[in-house]
């Protein structure tokens, strides 16, 4: 399905919420309150306004409206930034974005078998390696650095070769560094929004480049 249709109708059910009083009609939208203070959210960086570089024409972007960034605010919240739909018309600095897995395929099959090579080396004693199979999903987040968050297949070679669905974060850091801040088995879908619960490994140090809000 279009993600555009997606973020389209998820916006369309997110207005239909009562109205509020003056006052938080009048309130700042603030992103930082949003998610800059909540400890549970700050792996999580929120968008940020844009950045005017001179090289970049912006004419056709714009920022996302309160009722867009609370819809975008849910998606990345319950997928942890895996499954976020595009928003049309928008392309903002932190925004989580999907990409198109069918253009520059081998990049985004090496950040997976990266993830991959990285759980199998955490875990070698223990005879339960995984074995690449396919992208089946990736997103993309700019920020000082570029952060990817792949869902790929893979073989459980402990489990009989048996295909399961995992997840990764895969940084690309200063001088194109590369590393793998977490890992976990995809969770069910009436699993989701457990914020962590599942994850194999994932590193502290998720917003270092530039989060708004720490």
């Amino acid at each position: 399905m279009d993600p555009e249709i997606d973020f389209r109708t998820d916006l369309s059910s997110s207005s239909d919420t009562s109205d509020t009083s003056d006052d938080d009609d009048n309130e700042v939208f603030s992103l930082s309150k949003l998610f800059g203070y909540d400890e549970e959210l700050k792996r999580i960086p929120p968008v940020a306004p844009r950045c005017d570089y001179d090289d970049y024409d912006y004419d056709d972007d714009r920022d996302m409206t309160e009722d867009e960034y609370r819809v975008y605010k849910d998606q990345v919240l319950k997928s942890d930034g895996f499954d976020v739909a595009n928003i049309p018309g928008v392309n903002q600095f932190h925004q989580i974005l999907p990409m198109d897995i069918t253009y520059n395929t081998k990049h985004y099959e090496w950040y997976s078998q990266l993830a991959v090579d990285e759980y199998n080396r955490r875990i070698k004693d223990t005879n339960k390696e995984l074995e690449f199979v396919k992208v089946l999903k990736a997103m993309s987040q700019a920020a000082c650095v570029l952060r990817f968050y792949m869902t790929f297949s893979a073989k459980d070679l402990a489990d009989g070769g048996n295909i399961k669905t995992y997840q990764a974060v895969v940084l690309m850091g200063v001088g194109s560094k590369m590393s793998v801040l977490s890992f976990r088995l995809k969770p069910p879908e009436d699993e989701q929004d457990s914020h962590g619960k599942e994850w194999f490994w994932e590193e502290d140090d998720l917003c270092d480049g530039g989060c708004v809000g720490d």
